[in-house]
């Protein structure tokens, strides 16, 4: 049942990005950054204010509202005057739209001036990793030692070999780096990451306890929420990521889809509200041939309205753009309940 915001990284790639990607949501001032249109706003964006945006795009509320206007800003930029942070910003707007082709070339490009650059390895192990290219993912991980921190990097090696089916070991690896000291934000996520796909829930929830959901990144409270339901907390789900929500008037589609899944398996909510929302969202993305959120749509006729040919389809396409571990089981459950069906 797992997002693809990890995936996506927006959030922050591969969950595994410096301090500075991690920092809590930035409120820009009215004059930085709001113009009366789109096209003005583009056009007088600055490169620090650039950043602050691709950043905030992490948290909830944030993840679309600028895509629009940060792809054409950026792409303007780098095709003017290509340096390795217009450079990195532009790759990671064109990952968050699936163009990986385009998003990779990019980042290469980047790489060519600046070997040393952090957030674009971090970047770019994330793409490859999410296209089931793991060896060349962890080259980028290794290529981080010397340069970041040997936490940062290890984690980053570890996340990547915890898809070649050594999630286990990974897991117990990571742990003991981390016993007794400090850990960054991307660190706790992964190391819950991993032990939810162990099937470890409380670890799991131990792992982000201290974690303020409404300063976290929208893939964080993708995976607490998926903890919770897997500990048969729905209740849990809808108060929390309830209240998250009606703070936020543009709602993530991973989000509604958990407080949908939460609503139909409590016992106590006789009155929908979140199941026709994302029934309406899901219909959108239908009529558009929505691929980015096929993750999302084949989770939706999964937990929430069984469709099984519409589960399949849509689980078929996740795994055409997708292929971690997390999205071969979302294919398996699909292919397992067209067989059901027969």
């Amino acid at each position: 049942m797992r997002s693809h915001y990890k995936k996506m990284l927006f959030v922050f790639c591969a969950a595994l990005c410096v301090n500075n990607v991690l920092a809590k949501p930035i409120t820009p001032k009215d004059n930085a950054i709001i113009a009366s249109s789109n096209a003005t706003l583009s056009a007088n964006l600055t490169l620090e204010q650039l950043t602050a945006l691709v950043l905030n795009s992490q948290y909830i509320g944030q993840t679309v509202r600028y895509q629009g206007v940060l792809k054409k800003r950026l792409k303007n930029l780098y095709t003017a005057s290509a340096t390795a942070q217009s450079g990195y910003l532009y790759a990671r707007v064109l990952q968050k739209e699936h163009a990986f082709s385009r998003a990779i070339d990019v980042a290469n490009n980047v790489l060519k001036t600046q070997p040393d650059h952090v957030n674009t390895h971090l970047l770019l192990a994330n793409m490859l990793m999410t296209q089931g290219k793991f060896e060349q993912a962890k080259r980028h991980c290794v290529a981080l030692i010397g340069n970041t921190s040997l936490l940062t990097a290890s984690t980053c090696v570890l996340d990547v070999q915890s898809q070649q089916g050594k999630l286990r070991e990974s897991y117990h690896a990571l742990v003991k780096l981390t016993q007794n000291k400090n850990s960054s934000l991307a660190t706790k996520h992964v190391l819950s990451e991993m032990a939810f796909r162990l099937n470890k829930f409380t670890r799991a929830q131990q792992h982000i306890n201290n974690i303020d959901l409404n300063t976290a990144p929208v893939s964080l409270i993708v995976l607490w929420a998926d903890i919770q339901l897997q500990q048969n907390n729905p209740e849990k789900v809808l108060n929390t990521l309830g209240k998250l929500a009606n703070s936020h008037s543009s709602l993530e589609d991973a989000i509604l889809l958990k407080l949908a899944i939460a609503e139909k398996r409590s016992n106590k909510h006789t009155n929908t509200v979140w199941q026709p929302l994302m029934q309406q969202r899901v219909k959108l993305r239908e009529q558009r041939q929505d691929t980015f959120h096929a993750n999302d749509l084949a989770n939706y006729y999964i937990h929430v309205q069984a469709n099984q040919a519409k589960a399949q389809y849509w689980a078929n396409i996740n795994w055409q753009q997708a292929k971690m571990s997390t999205d071969k089981h979302l294919l398996s459950q699909a292919n397992t309940m067209v067989r059901d069906s027969l």
